[in-house]
């Protein structure tokens, strides 16, 4: 216990901040929900006996994941958390895994109960077509939709409303991102965004990003809030002082 709290206290790891850990490799991955990720030696069943177990569920031999983290969980027990990670449960106890998504819908816990497909917004066009007064704004501004995979287990976010400054920061046409996925837009990029657009879509939190964006060689201050259930809007500016 003694060398997990030491590890732990070297790397700054907060069990908070977990959202879940598996074995690679003979090692363990410990995935924070600040994109960082660790790789230890230690025995996960050591660190298991140090984690409140009552905040995490081990999914199957060898990976453990944080229950306020799962964002759906499949029919054939395919787990999949606020960073688009999935996981395979145990399958024979697929009813384990059904009664966890009941659990978890009760609470309204990152849960959409049914996959959402790419092409087709959840919400009215006049939802979006509100956003025309914005198509001038001297800020860049975006709408993007959480939405699963063609199997309901990846993540992925689109682009639904992009105004024209989107053009100017991103270096991409508002044509070529409306309806398109991010990761079909931007080849390399980095799933980190997806932790924090995740949270503000389900959650209805609002949050602040500054980080580096690989994809378009910039960094960027991005304010984020919660338009509709689902839904992330975004503003954006670069950061030249960073």
């Amino acid at each position: 216990m003694k060398n997990i709290e030491r590890y732990f206290k070297k790397h700054n790891i907060e069990v908070e901040h977990i959202i879940y850990l598996y074995c690679k490799d003979k090692s363990i991955i410990i995935r924070m929900d600040t994109t960082e990720e660790y790789s230890c030696s230690m025995l996960l069943h050591e660190i298991e006996a140090y984690l409140p177990m009552d905040e995490f569920v081990k999914v199957r031999r060898g990976t453990i994941v944080r229950i306020s983290a799962i964002l759906s969980i499949s029919d054939d027990g395919i787990y999949t958390m606020i960073d688009g990670k999935t996981f395979q449960g145990r399958k024979r106890f697929l009813s384990e895994h059904k009664n966890l998504r009941t659990n978890l819908q009760r609470n309204n816990t990152y849960v959409i109960p049914k996959p959402m497909k790419k092409e087709q917004p959840r919400v009215p066009e006049a939802f979006l077509d509100k956003c025309s007064i914005l198509d001038e704004m001297q800020l860049a501004y975006c709408i993007i939709e959480l939405v699963f995979d063609e199997n309901g287990h990846g993540l992925d976010f689109i682009f639904r409303y992009c105004n024209k400054q989107m053009e100017v920061l991103e270096g991409v046409t508002v044509k070529d991102m409306v309806n398109h996925s991010f990761y079909e837009v931007f080849k390399n990029g980095d799933k980190k965004w997806l932790v924090a657009y995740a949270d503000v879509a389900l959650n209805g939190v609002k949050r602040t990003i500054r980080d580096y964006s690989p994809e378009i060689g910039k960094t960027l201050t991005i304010y984020c809030y919660q338009p509709a259930l689902g839904y992330c809007a975004c503003v954006l500016t670069e950061d030249n002082n960073m």
